[in-house]
């Protein structure tokens, strides 16, 4: 199935093929692509938005990597630079690990690297007992995902702590993009199901480190909640190739909460690089 893509700017520095993290839209982005006009960002819909997707297809993240790569061998793209946030960065390196002539190089916005105790929790565990026992899956699987309007779902949202951190831009594109139209109103654009499913097959990524096949840059949020301190320390000593920034200031969402910084954060990696 080939994805629907989402494309953005102009190619005046350069193309960029960017993957959405989980529960979010290529369309929340827009203000962090905003401040990067200059590239032509083009942002495939992954597997949770396709029309009618079971959930229970995912089985591994693996799944979202064989995705990627079977969609850019049928649009004919390679060499790229590939850039993911959270779950988008995981697939776009696994990805590239299954197939080294796909992205020139990587940059990977606070990825999924959580500790082995926790992967090796959850992997065995069926997953009604996931929604029982593990957190974040719980918390997704039962999440409110109906409003009467996209007014009423604002004033909801803003009552959480994670969107009252969000720009207020960016909080609008979450609105309009992170929400579709329902019966009742309108409805989250990413089901829950599939949120959960996702949480519920978080990779362990520890093995597959030194396999890196290409510059690969990562960009931690200073309060990040799936890279903790002692993973960031051994992750730049096992990655290959591997160039290491920090989020000042900042949640796992920094897409959302300083898009500006995340998107400078990047036009200058990618002019380190180039230059």
């Amino acid at each position: 199935m080939r994805m629907e893509e989402l494309e953005y700017g102009k190619d005046e520095d350069g193309v960029i093929q960017f993957l959405h993290a989980n529960a979010y839209t290529p369309g929340c982005y827009d203000q962090m692509f905003s401040s990067l006009s200059n590239y032509k960002i083009i942002a495939p819909k992954q597997r949770p938005l396709w029309e009618g997707s079971d959930e229970s297809e995912l089985t591994a993240w693996s799944v979202l990597a064989d995705d990627i790569i079977a969609h850019m061998d049928e649009v004919g793209r390679k060499d790229i630079i590939g850039i993911g946030h959270s779950m988008g960065g995981v697939a776009s390196w696994l990805a590239a690990i299954k197939r080294p002539d796909l992205f020139s190089r990587l940059i990977l916005i606070d990825p999924v690297i959580l500790p082995l105790s926790y992967t090796l929790g959850i992997q065995w565990m069926p997953m009604s007992l996931k929604k029982k026992f593990a957190p974040m899956i719980k918390i997704a699987s039962r999440r409110r995902d109906t409003w009467a309007d996209r007014a009423t779902a604002k004033k909801y949202f803003l009552s959480k702590k994670v969107f009252q951190r969000f720009d207020d831009q960016a909080l609008e594109d979450f609105i309009n993009h992170g929400l579709k139209s329902h019966a009742e109103g309108v409805t989250l654009a990413y089901p829950r199901a599939w949120e959960a499913r996702v949480y519920g097959t978080a990779p362990y990524l520890w093995g597959k480190m030194s396999k890196s096949p290409c510059p690969i840059t990562i960009i931690r949020a200073q309060y990040s909640d799936v890279i903790n301190d002692e993973g960031w320390k051994k992750i730049q000593s096992k990655v290959a190739l591997g160039h290491f920034l920090q989020a000042d200031g900042a949640g796992h969402l920094v897409p959302f909460e300083q898009p500006e910084l995340c998107a400078n954060l990047i036009d200058v990696d990618i002019r380190r690089i180039s230059s």
